[in-house]
């Protein structure tokens, strides 16, 4: 009988810890969504304001869409990835100045292809399963176009210090970080595995405002 109540005590405590975990995650991916949810209202926003749509606005609109979204992507672990091995082989110099190109090439192409589309509204889908790290959460958001056309972007966050950061990014199951990478792979073989090169290579190529320059 004694050995049947500990194994009973035993067990509920076993549901106990593992229903907080669960609570645990829940609410880590309560606090990722809202991230999430509160940008993409602050973007949308600015898709509203049609003045924004004039090319003589546009440096004002990438600014704006910096003020958003700088303080929840991690511009830099994103752009160390895309750089993968060939991140060590860089100077702290270049590594910064890779991480700078980076975001703005970003930021300027991210500019003018939300000018041309439109957004009616958005969903956020809860998840279909729990995170087995809290610190580490994924939020669907599936947007509908202005003609009813739905893409599902999937963000992947993660927990800093500074709060929840963008780490990655799915479009219609298209990888971003990874497409990004092999961009830069192809880059810096064409350079001849320069770091320096393929930074410039990489602006030239991907700004909006240079292509065609390398």
């Amino acid at each position: 009988m004694k050995y049947f109540t500990t194994t009973v005590k035993a067990s509920f405590a076993a549901v106990v810890l593992m229903l907080l975990c669960l609570g645990q995650a829940s609410a880590s991916w309560q606090e990722a969504s809202q991230v999430v949810d509160q940008k993409t209202k602050e973007m949308l926003d600015l898709l509203h304001d049609e003045s924004f749509k004039t090319p003589e606005r546009e440096p004002e609109l990438v600014a704006a869409i910096d003020q958003i979204l700088s303080p929840v992507v991690d511009f830099d672990y994103i752009s160390r990835v895309v750089m993968g091995k060939f991140y060590r082989r860089a100077t702290p110099e270049q590594q910064q100045q890779f991480s700078s190109v980076f975001k703005t090439t970003l930021l300027k192409t991210y500019a003018r292809a939300i000018v041309g589309f439109s957004i009616s509204g958005y969903e956020i889908q809860p998840p279909k399963v729990e995170s087995p790290e809290p610190g580490k959460q994924v939020v669907t958001v599936d947007v509908i176009g202005g003609n009813g056309a739905r893409y599902a972007l999937v963000y992947y966050m993660s927990k800093e210090e500074s709060g929840w950061r963008l780490v990655n990014v799915l479009m219609d199951g298209v990888n971003l970080r990874l497409t990004f990478k092999n961009q830069f792979a192809d880059i810096i073989q064409r350079s001849n595995n320069d770091v320096g090169q393929a930074i410039i290579n990489w602006e030239n190529l991907v700004d909006p405002d240079k292509k065609g320059d390398a």
